[in-house]
Protein backbone atom coordinates (compact mmCIF):
# COMPACT_ATOMS: atom_id res chain seq x y z
CA UNK A 1 0.00 0.00 0.00
CA UNK A 2 2.72 2.46 1.01
CA UNK A 3 4.56 1.71 -2.23
CA UNK A 4 1.45 2.51 -4.28
CA UNK A 5 0.88 5.84 -2.53
CA UNK A 6 4.56 6.84 -2.76
CA UNK A 7 4.73 5.90 -6.44
CA UNK A 8 1.61 7.93 -7.15
CA UNK A 9 3.01 10.97 -5.31
CA UNK A 10 6.37 10.60 -7.07
CA UNK A 11 4.73 10.57 -10.49
CA UNK A 12 2.61 13.60 -9.64
CA UNK A 13 5.59 15.55 -8.30
CA UNK A 14 7.64 14.72 -11.40
CA UNK A 15 4.77 15.86 -13.60
CA UNK A 16 4.53 19.12 -11.69
CA UNK A 17 8.30 19.64 -11.91
CA UNK A 18 8.27 19.05 -15.65
CA UNK A 19 5.86 21.93 -16.14
CA UNK A 20 7.19 23.97 -13.23
CA UNK A 21 8.91 26.55 -15.38
CA UNK A 22 5.79 27.10 -17.48
CA UNK A 23 3.28 27.55 -14.64
CA UNK A 24 2.56 30.76 -12.75
CA UNK A 25 2.52 30.74 -8.95
CA UNK A 26 -1.29 30.73 -8.92
CA UNK A 27 -1.36 27.80 -11.34
CA UNK A 28 1.09 25.88 -9.17
CA UNK A 29 -1.10 26.44 -6.09
CA UNK A 30 -4.11 25.24 -8.05
CA UNK A 31 -2.15 22.19 -9.19
CA UNK A 32 -1.13 21.39 -5.59
CA UNK A 33 -4.80 21.49 -4.58
CA UNK A 34 -5.70 19.14 -7.42
CA UNK A 35 -2.91 16.72 -6.51
CA UNK A 36 -3.92 16.71 -2.83
CA UNK A 37 -7.48 15.88 -3.84
CA UNK A 38 -6.24 12.97 -5.95
CA UNK A 39 -4.05 11.72 -3.09
CA UNK A 40 -7.03 11.79 -0.69
CA UNK A 41 -9.11 9.74 -3.12
CA UNK A 42 -6.27 7.22 -3.46
CA UNK A 43 -5.91 7.01 0.33
CA UNK A 44 -9.59 6.18 0.71
CA UNK A 45 -9.23 3.42 -1.87
CA UNK A 46 -6.24 2.00 0.02
CA UNK A 47 -8.10 2.07 3.35
CA UNK A 48 -11.20 0.32 2.01
CA UNK A 49 -11.53 -3.45 2.61
CA UNK A 50 -11.02 -5.65 -0.45
CA UNK A 51 -14.08 -6.60 -2.49
CA UNK A 52 -13.88 -10.18 -1.17
CA UNK A 53 -14.02 -8.87 2.42
CA UNK A 54 -17.05 -6.71 1.69
CA UNK A 55 -18.78 -9.66 0.06
CA UNK A 56 -18.03 -12.02 2.95
CA UNK A 57 -19.13 -9.52 5.61
CA UNK A 58 -22.37 -8.91 3.73
CA UNK A 59 -22.93 -12.65 3.46
CA UNK A 60 -22.53 -13.04 7.24
CA UNK A 61 -24.64 -9.98 8.00
CA UNK A 62 -21.91 -7.78 9.50
CA UNK A 63 -20.37 -4.39 8.82
CA UNK A 64 -16.67 -4.30 7.88
CA UNK A 65 -13.72 -1.91 7.88
CA UNK A 66 -9.95 -2.00 7.51
CA UNK A 67 -7.73 -0.49 10.19
CA UNK A 68 -4.07 0.30 9.51
CA UNK A 69 -1.15 0.13 12.00
CA UNK A 70 -0.36 3.63 13.27
CA UNK A 71 3.40 3.06 13.46
CA UNK A 72 3.48 2.37 9.72
CA UNK A 73 1.16 4.98 8.20
CA UNK A 74 0.80 7.88 10.63
CA UNK A 75 2.20 11.13 9.11
CA UNK A 76 2.34 9.44 5.68
CA UNK A 77 -1.32 9.96 4.82
CA UNK A 78 -3.23 13.23 4.72
CA UNK A 79 -5.89 11.71 7.02
CA UNK A 80 -4.93 12.23 10.68
CA UNK A 81 -3.76 8.94 12.17
CA UNK A 82 -2.99 7.36 8.81
CA UNK A 83 -6.07 5.13 8.89
CA UNK A 84 -5.18 3.70 12.31
CA UNK A 85 -8.40 4.94 13.96
CA UNK A 86 -12.04 4.14 13.30
CA UNK A 87 -15.36 5.43 14.54
CA UNK A 88 -18.32 3.06 14.79
CA UNK A 89 -20.48 6.17 15.12
CA UNK A 90 -19.33 8.25 12.14
CA UNK A 91 -17.85 5.35 10.06
CA UNK A 92 -14.75 7.54 9.59
CA UNK A 93 -11.01 6.80 9.96
CA UNK A 94 -10.30 10.45 10.80
CA UNK A 95 -9.05 10.85 14.36
CA UNK A 96 -11.07 14.07 14.72
CA UNK A 97 -14.38 12.36 13.90
CA UNK A 98 -15.07 10.54 17.20
CA UNK A 99 -12.26 7.98 17.10
CA UNK A 100 -13.39 4.93 19.11
CA UNK A 101 -10.80 2.27 18.32
CA UNK A 102 -7.15 2.44 17.31
CA UNK A 103 -4.46 0.01 16.20
CA UNK A 104 -0.82 0.45 17.22
CA UNK A 105 1.97 -2.09 17.67
CA UNK A 106 -0.60 -4.87 17.07
CA UNK A 107 -2.73 -3.67 19.98
CA UNK A 108 -6.28 -2.33 19.99
CA UNK A 109 -6.83 0.88 21.97
CA UNK A 110 -9.86 2.82 23.17
CA UNK A 111 -10.12 6.25 24.82
CA UNK A 112 -7.99 8.91 23.16
CA UNK A 113 -8.85 12.50 24.03
CA UNK A 114 -9.75 14.45 27.14
CA UNK A 115 -11.87 12.46 29.57
CA UNK A 116 -12.92 9.87 26.97
CA UNK A 117 -12.34 6.26 27.96
CA UNK A 118 -13.57 2.76 27.29
CA UNK A 119 -13.20 -0.98 27.77
CA UNK A 120 -12.24 -3.90 25.54
CA UNK A 121 -12.50 -7.60 26.40
CA UNK A 122 -11.09 -10.49 24.37
CA UNK A 123 -13.77 -13.17 23.83
CA UNK A 124 -11.42 -15.62 22.11
CA UNK A 125 -12.80 -17.54 19.15
CA UNK A 126 -16.45 -16.97 20.09
CA UNK A 127 -18.54 -16.65 16.89
CA UNK A 128 -19.62 -13.07 16.34
CA UNK A 129 -23.20 -14.24 15.81
CA UNK A 130 -23.27 -15.70 19.33
CA UNK A 131 -22.31 -12.45 21.08
CA UNK A 132 -25.31 -10.69 22.66
CA UNK A 133 -26.11 -8.56 25.70
CA UNK A 134 -26.47 -11.79 27.66
CA UNK A 135 -22.86 -12.83 26.96
CA UNK A 136 -20.96 -12.62 30.28
CA UNK A 137 -18.38 -10.00 29.38
CA UNK A 138 -20.93 -8.02 27.37
CA UNK A 139 -23.60 -7.96 30.09
CA UNK A 140 -21.47 -5.86 32.43
CA UNK A 141 -20.66 -3.33 29.69
CA UNK A 142 -24.31 -3.17 28.61
CA UNK A 143 -25.34 -2.24 32.15
CA UNK A 144 -22.37 -0.05 33.02
CA UNK A 145 -23.29 3.54 33.98
CA UNK A 146 -20.42 5.95 33.39
CA UNK A 147 -20.01 8.77 35.91
CA UNK A 148 -20.50 12.33 34.69
CA UNK A 149 -18.60 14.40 37.27
CA UNK A 150 -15.06 14.95 35.97
CA UNK A 151 -13.05 13.78 39.04
CA UNK A 152 -15.06 10.54 39.10
CA UNK A 153 -14.64 10.13 35.35
CA UNK A 154 -10.87 10.50 35.68
CA UNK A 155 -10.82 7.72 38.27
CA UNK A 156 -12.69 5.38 35.92
CA UNK A 157 -10.44 6.45 33.06
CA UNK A 158 -7.35 5.36 35.00
CA UNK A 159 -8.98 2.10 36.12
CA UNK A 160 -9.84 1.23 32.51
CA UNK A 161 -6.24 0.14 31.91
CA UNK A 162 -7.05 -3.01 33.89
CA UNK A 163 -10.67 -3.11 35.02
CA UNK A 164 -12.02 -6.12 36.91
CA UNK A 165 -15.77 -6.66 37.19
CA UNK A 166 -18.01 -9.70 37.71
CA UNK A 167 -15.01 -12.00 37.35
CA UNK A 168 -14.08 -10.57 33.93
CA UNK A 169 -11.11 -8.48 32.87
CA UNK A 170 -11.35 -5.40 30.65
CA UNK A 171 -8.56 -3.32 29.17
CA UNK A 172 -8.15 -0.06 27.29
CA UNK A 173 -5.20 -1.56 25.40
CA UNK A 174 -5.27 -5.22 24.35
CA UNK A 175 -3.47 -7.48 21.82
CA UNK A 176 -5.13 -7.86 18.42
CA UNK A 177 -5.39 -11.54 17.50
CA UNK A 178 -6.61 -12.84 14.15
CA UNK A 179 -9.70 -15.01 14.59
CA UNK A 180 -10.59 -13.56 17.99
CA UNK A 181 -13.78 -11.70 18.82
CA UNK A 182 -13.92 -8.67 21.12
CA UNK A 183 -16.48 -6.51 22.85
CA UNK A 184 -15.82 -2.78 23.11
CA UNK A 185 -17.55 0.09 24.80
CA UNK A 186 -16.28 3.54 23.86
CA UNK A 187 -17.43 6.53 25.93
CA UNK A 188 -16.83 9.85 24.17
CA UNK A 189 -18.16 12.73 26.28
CA UNK A 190 -20.30 15.14 24.32
CA UNK A 191 -20.24 12.90 21.25
CA UNK A 192 -21.23 9.25 21.63
CA UNK A 193 -21.38 6.14 23.81
CA UNK A 194 -21.39 2.88 21.87
CA UNK A 195 -21.19 -0.84 22.58
CA UNK A 196 -20.06 -3.12 19.73
CA UNK A 197 -18.78 -6.64 19.15
CA UNK A 198 -16.14 -7.23 16.49
CA UNK A 199 -13.90 -9.93 15.10
CA UNK A 200 -10.47 -9.80 13.45
CA UNK A 201 -11.36 -11.54 10.20
CA UNK A 202 -7.87 -11.47 8.67
CA UNK A 203 -4.54 -9.62 8.56
CA UNK A 204 -2.90 -8.23 5.43
CA UNK A 205 0.84 -8.29 4.67
CA UNK A 206 1.25 -4.63 5.69
CA UNK A 207 -0.18 -5.32 9.15
CA UNK A 208 -3.61 -3.85 8.48
CA UNK A 209 -6.58 -5.75 9.87
CA UNK A 210 -9.96 -6.52 8.35
CA UNK A 211 -12.61 -6.16 11.05
CA UNK A 212 -16.15 -7.57 10.95
CA UNK A 213 -18.43 -5.91 13.51
CA UNK A 214 -21.98 -5.42 14.73
CA UNK A 215 -23.66 -2.84 16.92
CA UNK A 216 -24.99 -4.03 20.25
CA UNK A 217 -26.28 -0.74 21.64
CA UNK A 218 -26.07 3.02 21.24
CA UNK A 219 -26.40 4.75 24.59
CA UNK A 220 -27.49 8.30 25.36
CA UNK A 221 -24.75 10.80 24.57
CA UNK A 222 -22.75 11.32 27.81
CA UNK A 223 -22.13 14.85 29.06
CA UNK A 224 -19.23 15.83 31.32
CA UNK A 225 -19.92 18.03 34.33
CA UNK A 226 -17.22 19.99 36.14
CA UNK A 227 -16.90 19.52 39.88
CA UNK A 228 -18.03 22.48 41.99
Amino acid sequence: MKFVVRTFVFVLVCSLAAFGQELTREQKLQKIGELNSQIKVLEQDVILPAAKDLKQAQKEGFSVFRILPREKYDHKFTIQGGGSYYSFTTKSHDYQKIAQIGLEQNNFKVGFAGADYGFIADLGETPLDDITKETGEVNFLANYKPPTIEPEVRIEQRKAWNYEANGFSYKSNIPATVGHAYVLRAISFGDADVLVAFKVYRKDADGSLIIFWKLIENFEKPLLARAE
